[in-house]
């Protein structure tokens, strides 16, 4: 910018945003206001003392258009469409939907002014920050018309005092910046609790993504109104208050769980013997899975809020949700997990470890076959059921859920290869008896796990190339 293009400057101690709007409006100035407060800075473009723009530095632009799929105000197909014509510009947006006789011009310009206003409104309550006018500096493509200063003022002071308001009333604690999300264990019927039609827009888009101030924008009704709002949501326990800082912090850790245990899994492929290559398994899985008792013994829905939590309360806890599970499994499906200990919040399967110190050959494959398994089921349970308490239906957990697909496909990629191993041995073996039955005399062809184990040439016959070379 140029210093010569600046022609006001100062504290908003000394002249708040109010007089100072007044101010260019009354000399009828053109140019950009630049209004701070720490991290927080607006620039409000004026043209001959009327707004004609207004933007919010860092605070990205809302997908009004997904909003309003949310709220059944335009379908999925023109959503798609239009968004990927205006490549995230709202006002073009807006403008494309007039075109099209999907909104009228009019509500185009109430939409763009109520923005202008709701960013005034909480500039207005800035006690602390700086003011800056250039002159000429005006976009000279908005769509808005231009809007009187006075108006707008008014409207967004009435609105910065219902915000105070509900600041007085302790609401929850929330702000413009809070975001929330359905809780998971809903299974009410919403249209028997008597909320109005304003309460259930706002629980339809409390999708976990949009915060308080994209609420009001969408709904066009001031953020003390969709504070209010939520808050009364929060006591009917339909949705809860998204703690952001909490939510990178838990996805760090648990994404970390997932990078240890694709590594794990890469090491212990590189046996080429069945047994070891389940032993393999087996070893990744039980530490994927204590490691997920850890991470969730520390961001547990239940256990939070609670400062330091005693061990003992964290392994109560663990074993009440998940070790009833695990006996079922071990009772109905996967009786080798019986020689497993689910204790001290965390699974023990040296026993299954060190199984080939009291069984061999066919029968421990089988035993380690079958302990896969049972890890495998019981380890998409945790995760499952750890995702939906602590994130729930979430782009948190959305994200989440996409990284642990792509380690279960590996794990699944891993299992399948050795089922293709199971199944072609058999057949072998299968064929080897029916040639011994119709000629006693000569001796049973060897079979695939002989030529696994003993020959070289054979070895790691049905697994990927990839995998192969990583045996060599």
């Amino acid at each position: 910018m140029e210093q010569q293009d600046r022609i006001m400057d100062g504290d908003l101690q000394t002249l708040g945003l109010q007089s100072i709007l007044k101010m260019l409006a009354l000399s009828g100035k053109t140019g950009k206001l630049f209004v701070s407060s720490g991290p927080e800075t607006i620039s409000i473009s004026l043209r001959k003392g009327q707004i004609v723009g207004l933007h919010e530095e860092g605070v990205p632009q809302p997908d009004l258009l997904g909003m309003f799929c949310l709220i059944n105000k335009l379908d999925p197909p023109r959503w798609q469409m239009i968004r990927e014509l205006a490549q995230g510009n709202t006002e073009v947006a807006l403008m494309m939907l007039v075109e099209r006789g999907w909104m009228s011009a009019d509500e185009m310009q109430s939409r763009l002014e109520f923005a202008v206003t709701q960013s005034i409104s909480h500039a207005l309550r800035w006690v602390n920050g700086r003011f800056a006018f250039h002159r000429q500096m005006v976009p000279i493509d908005s769509k808005m018309q231009p809007l009187d200063v006075d108006s707008v003022l008014l409207e967004a002071l009435r609105q910065a005092d219902e915000w105070e308001e509900v600041a007085a009333e302790d609401v929850m604690h929330l702000a413009r910046t809070t975001v929330a999300r359905w809780q998971p264990e809903v299974t009410r019927d919403v249209g028997s609790l008597g909320l109005s039609k304003e309460g259930i827009e706002v629980l339809c888009l409390s999708n976990g993504e949009i915060p308080l101030q994209a609420i009001a924008l969408v709904l066009m009704m001031p953020e003390a109104r969709v504070a209010r709002l939520m808050a009364k949501l929060l006591e009917l326990r339909l949705i809860e208050v998204v703690d952001t800082a909490l939510e990178t912090e838990l996805q760090r850790d648990l994404s970390n769980i997932i990078i240890k245990c694709q590594h794990t899994l890469a090491q212990r492929r590189q046996s080429a013997n069945p047994e070891q290559h389940l032993l393999g398994l087996i070893t990744t899985l039980s530490e994927c899975i204590n490691g997920l008792l850890n991470h969730h013994g520390q961001y547990a829905k239940s256990l939070r809020g609670r400062g330091h939590v005693p061990s003992i309360d964290i392994v109560r806890y663990l074993e009440q949700r998940f070790a009833r599970h695990f006996r079922m499994l071990a009772t109905q499906q996967y009786p080798i997990l019986d020689t497993t200990k689910f204790a001290y919040g965390q699974l023990n399967c040296e026993d299954i470890l060190t199984l080939n110190k009291v069984v061999r050959g066919e029968q421990l494959e089988e035993f380690y076959w079958e302990a896969v398994q049972g890890l495998i089921a019981f380890l998409r349970y945790i995760f499952n059921e750890l995702l939906r308490d602590e994130v729930g239906n979430s782009h948190t957990g959305r994200q989440l859920n996409v990284a642990w697909k792509i380690f279960l496909s590996e794990i699944d990629r891993e299992i399948q290869q050795y089922q293709v191993y199971r199944a072609h041995r058999n057949a072998q073996l299968s064929r080897g008896r029916e040639t011994f039955a119709q000629q006693p005399m000569q001796s049973p062809p060897i079979g695939i796990v002989q030529n696994w184990n003993g020959s070289p040439e054979n070895s790691g016959e049905f697994w990927s190339p990839e995998t192969r070379r990583r045996s060599i």
